[in-house]
């Protein structure tokens, strides 16, 4: 090697070493100046007025209600005092409390208002099920609350002005801005009395994000942008309990379409599926659910540094903490103590009697079988509404039944939700179309093994609502046939086969009339009367007028193409 290059590569390395001495102390001095944070977020969803450990029904003890809830969240702020704490809707409907608080004594300050003021809520996105009870009971609620409610894609009706409040921005001690976007899911029109939202237009909650996302960035200077949002990740979980998110949807459920094509979220506290998801991630963006009623809290922690003047996500993690594992907090308790306490007393009104059995034994043979129960239900609102033909459904696998001495609590504890009743003219080929749609409830069967429910309608969300039984006509379903083919038989209850071009008066729920569930063929069908009862009402004024019910069946419909005993 020459003498020069020799010289040349030792004076390199000499000005190589003079630049560590003189950056190495800045560089460290960085290192050791940079500031980290690590904020926790704490979520609820669809609590649905829960806040006492106990199943209504019987009052048997629940891992469920806020009031456990409240025991974790107490306890995470212990860990980190500057927790926040948001929930992602369906709170103020649901519960018997809730329930009574609505419909008989609605002055007092709404119990989950009272509750989640007292743990001190950051901010809540609004649900589809804030809007059951209508507008005077929502806003009442609202008022009350010491919080926002925000959601970005519910506009004052034909504006574009945002009917709450799109965001929140929370500003930490050391400096960090907090992004919050509410979103509620876009499909609530397809569900809810369209008298309760007259006032009010949903649009596109990845249209919403779109908008507000860049300005909290932008505008508000948020370091951290989460989405608390009522909708859920469409995904399958597979054998080994992974999960594995899915990109479908029908515009119900879009966490998966927010993660991949809204920039800038950095976690989304979902909800409305009631599914515990502990720390799933797509795109980058971390997403967890809470399940329902308060059974689980979901926590996530965050880790950010200051770089460059800028708050940056090191690392972030999200876990479900149990309520299993905690007692009640006894100061909510007491908190809501009266409320509770007018509750027991309402639902342990009696109502009438039943003379038979309309109680449910086997909620499988109770969908594979014409029986009592749901015959009844259906008389009911044939009777209310005065038309031939009816449907209803056995809503969950918690349904009980009516006992024999029948009181309050055993109706709200079968009929479970807050409809009110419908009736719409359809065509025969209506009817015909909806009961096709109602056997997709049931996998294909060869012919002779036992008869099972399609999985779409257990994961990743029961929907047992979604099948209707029907009172009024007979029809055969054969599960041996393929989708779209399984009603072998229709007739009106005289035996003659249905007119598919003739027009029949069906009495449903407002859920099912207006298309919920997977039935297009209803929606926008004249609406002929519109009983602004609530079925349990109707349910509880039929049994009290009689004073004894009869349990009847009358085998209107059957299944066959497999087992079904």
């Amino acid at each position: 090697m020459s003498q020069g290059k020799v010289f040349l590569i030792a004076l390199l390395s000499i000005l190589v070493c003079i630049s560590c001495i003189i950056t190495y102390p800045l560089f460290h001095a960085e290192a050791k100046n940079r500031q980290s944070y690590q904020l926790t977020i704490m979520s609820t969803s669809d609590l649905h007025g829960y806040i006492t450990p106990i199943n209504y029904t019987d009052n048997s003890p629940a891992h469920h209600g806020l009031a456990k809830i409240a025991t974790l969240v107490k306890q995470v702020r212990q860990r980190n005092p500057e927790a926040l704490l948001l929930d992602s809707g369906d709170t103020i409907q649901g519960s018997p409390m809730e329930y009574y608080h609505a419909r008989i004594d609605n002055k007092p300050v709404d119990p989950m208002m009272l509750a989640m003021n007292a743990l001190k809520y950051d901010a809540m996105a609004i649900g589809n099920h804030e809007y059951n009870y209508g507008p005077q009971v929502m806003e009442k609620a609202r008022s009350e609350a010491r919080f926002p409610w925000l959601s970005a894609n519910t506009l004052k009706k034909g504006t574009d002005q945002v009917y709450t409040k799109p965001y929140q921005i929370i500003k930490m001690k050391n400096g960090l801005r907090v992004g919050v976007l509410g979103l509620t899911t876009q499909k609530v029109p397809n569900w809810e009395d369209p008298k309760n939202i007259a006032h009010l237009d949903f649009i596109d909650v990845v249209k919403a994000a779109k908008k507000w996302v860049p300005i909290m960035k932008k505008k508000e200077k948020a370091d951290v942008i989460f989405v608390s949002y009522h909708g859920g990740l469409e995904h399958k979980k597979e054998a080994d309990g992974t999960i594995t998110p899915l990109p479908h949807s029908d515009g119900e459920n879009q966490v998966y379409q927010l993660a991949t094509q809204v920039d800038g979220i950095d976690a989304i506290l979902a909800g409305h599926m009631h599914t515990p998801l502990a720390d799933v991630r797509v795109n980058g963006v971390l997403i967890t659910e809470p399940n329902k009623w308060g059974s689980h809290l979901s926590v996530v922690d965050m880790k950010l540094e200051k770089r460059k003047g800028r708050w940056v996500v090191a690392d972030k993690k999200a876990k479900l903490l149990e309520a299993s594992t905690v007692e009640a907090d006894p100061e909510v308790m007491e908190l809501i103590r009266s409320y509770e306490e007018k509750t027991q007393a309402f639902l342990d009104r009696p109502v009438g009697k039943i003379n038979g059995d309309l109680t449910v034994h086997d909620h499988h043979y109770m969908r594979t079988h014409d029986n009592a129960l749901i015959q009844f239900i259906n008389r009911v609102q044939m009777e209310a509404s005065g038309a031939s033909i009816s449907s209803t459904a056995l809503f969950d696998n918690n349904v009980p039944g009516l006992p024999e001495n029948v009181t309050t609590r055993d109706i709200l504890s079968t009929y479970i939700y807050p409809n009110t009743l419908k009736v719409i003219r359809v065509k025969g080929q209506d009817i015909k179309a909806a009961l096709e749609q109602t056997t997709t409830y049931f996998k294909q069967n060869n012919g002779s093994e036992p008869v099972e429910v399609n999985p779409k309608f257990i994961t990743p969300k029961e929907q047992h609502y979604n099948y209707d039984m029907w009172e009024g006509i007979k029809y055969t379903i054969d599960v041996s046939k393929p989708e779209g083919e399984r009603i072998v038989e229709l007739t009106d209850m005289n035996g003659q086969p249905l007119d598919m071009n003739k027009e029949y008066d069906v009495a449903l729920n407002n859920y099912r009339a207006g298309g919920g569930g997977g039935y297009p063929m209803f929606a926008g069908k004249p609406v002929i009367k519109d009983i602004n009862i609530e079925i349990s009402e109707l349910i509880t004024n039929y049994i009290r007028e009689k004073g004894t019910v009869n349990a009847e069946v009358d085998h209107n419909w059957k299944i066959i193409g497999g087992k079904v005993d």
